[in-house]
């Protein structure tokens, strides 16, 4: 046999598709199978494929680098628990490995850290530089993009280091170009998904944003540019974004100083959790502080609006009145009908509110109306002169007392009061309930208004 069909042979042999044995599940995969990886990061990273996609000159290899110190030394990461601390490996190919260890440097200077973690952080945090070889981790073999050699070498190289994260620094630099966009980032997810099978880590590749889902800020898991398949093959997906300073105000109440950048970490895709919301980050130099998010301005509106019927509610049910949604709806309340309807909703999933039977509604029979946990069922004294106005449970007529009479025309617009002067036994602001005054009968209740 000639070189070159013993060459031939030994390339056929290199392709040949393995199928695995088809084999019963046995009682020791039933008893011990896990439905998640190995958490690294909580809610953040977990021993499997991840895409960390942000725009040009966001700064998200040197966020890596500082995510990189936290994990080598188990701190807490934007708050967020280390549950598999270890070694971290870099590999790069655009940065160079002195200008990465450098910004570790400034990193490790900016978080203080002692000479003892610095010293576990040089050795547990590894910057392997292959810019400029054409190191690989995908080739095309028979127009079809598969993992290429560079897979075992990274492999073979990991067995003294054990990382338990493998960032992967650009993407683009290690496939096979975006002339086949789809393929090409497949052909990188199946070389990642090999990586976490022999080295049990998470597989992290920064990617690049899009233009114009950069310049949109979108942070959805195909923020990246190319195609879908990266993130479709992925089970992490962060997208970081700048934010202007009216934007960093409004997320976290506080102002950005001259030298200080606001960045959001957004998490579109997690397989292995639920849903988590996004991390806040302030960055000045080469420090980077975790900052909680205040409660939206819209949160706060929804809240606030809530509130306001409530009082409204426990208001009317001293005067004996009853509300249904429809009677709230037609009252002179300082809310829009969709703001009404909302704070209704919100009380109700709250708990702050619930449906009752309406008492004594006479011949046309019970109803139901809105009552406020925080009143008891009470009924303020009627007369026969009070005025009555009717409204419709269903077709019923239902007769209720009407508001007082407010003869200013421009407060006529506004709600009865929202704290009244008056004591009904409901509880005040600190949860304590209020004595009964002079002992009355619950059935009358004298109103200072």
């Amino acid at each position: 046999m000639n070189e070159a069909r013993a060459l031939q042979i030994l390339d056929a042999s290199a392709n040949r598709q393995i199928f695995p044995q088809p084999v019963a599940i046995t009682q020791a995969e039933w008893e011990t199978a896990r439905s998640t990886p190995d958490c690294i990061v909580q809610d953040l990273l977990y021993a499997d494929v991840a895409v960390f996609i942000a725009p040009g000159g966001k700064g998200k290899t040197t966020l890596k680098l500082f995510e990189a110190i936290h994990i080598a030394l188990g701190l807490p990461l934007y708050g967020l628990t280390i549950h598999k601390p270890g070694a971290v490996l870099i590999v790069t190919a655009e940065d160079s490995r002195e200008m990465l260890v450098a910004r570790m440097r400034s990193i490790a200077q900016a978080m203080k850290l002692s000479s003892s973690d610095i010293h576990k952080v040089m050795q547990k945090v590894v910057i392997v530089d292959v810019s400029g070889n054409s190191f690989k981790l995908t080739e095309v073999r028979g127009d079809v993009v598969k993992p290429s050699d560079g897979i075992d070498q990274i492999i073979e190289a990991c067995q003294a280091i054990k990382p338990v994260l493998l960032i992967i620094d650009p993407a683009v630099s290690f496939g096979v170009g975006e002339s086949r966009v789809n393929d090409a980032e497949q052909g990188l997810v199946e070389a990642a998904r090999r990586l976490r099978r022999a080295l049990n880590c998470c597989v992290q590749y920064i990617h690049h944003s899009g233009k114009q889902n950069a310049r949109d800020k979108a942070v959805d898991q195909y923020a990246g540019r190319g195609g879908s398949a990266f993130s479709d093959g992925a089970r992490m997906v962060h997208v970081l974004q700048s934010l202007t300073p009216d934007e960093w105000r409004d997320e976290t109440g506080t102002e950005l100083e001259k030298n200080e950048t606001g960045l959001r970490l957004a998490r579109p895709k997690m397989s292995y959790c639920a849903p988590v919301g996004d991390i806040l980050i302030l960055r000045s130099g080469y420090h980077f502080q975790h900052v909680e998010r205040r409660t939206t301005s819209k949160q706060a509106k929804a809240e606030g609006a809530a509130n306001q019927l409530e009082q409204f509610l426990i208001f009317e049910l001293s005067q004996g009145r009853y509300h249904s949604k429809n009677t709230i709806e037609s009252q002179i309340i300082n809310l829009k009908r969709g703001e009404r309807r909302a704070a209704i909703d919100l009380l109700i999933a709250s708990q702050r509110i619930e449906s009752r039977d309406v008492p004594n509604i006479g011949k046309n029979g019970r109803r139901t109306y809105l009552h406020p946990i925080a009143s008891p069922s009470v009924t303020a004294n009627r007369t026969e002169n009070t005025p009555e106005t009717e409204d419709s449970f269903a077709g019923e007529k239902v007769v209720f007392a009407s508001p007082p009479l407010i003869e200013n025309s421009s407060a006529a617009k506004r709600p009865p009061p929202i704290e009244p002067s008056f004591s009904c036994g409901s509880p005040n602001n600190d949860g304590e309930a209020t004595a009964n005054p002079a002992n009355r009968s619950i059935d009358y209740i004298e109103v200072e208004l």
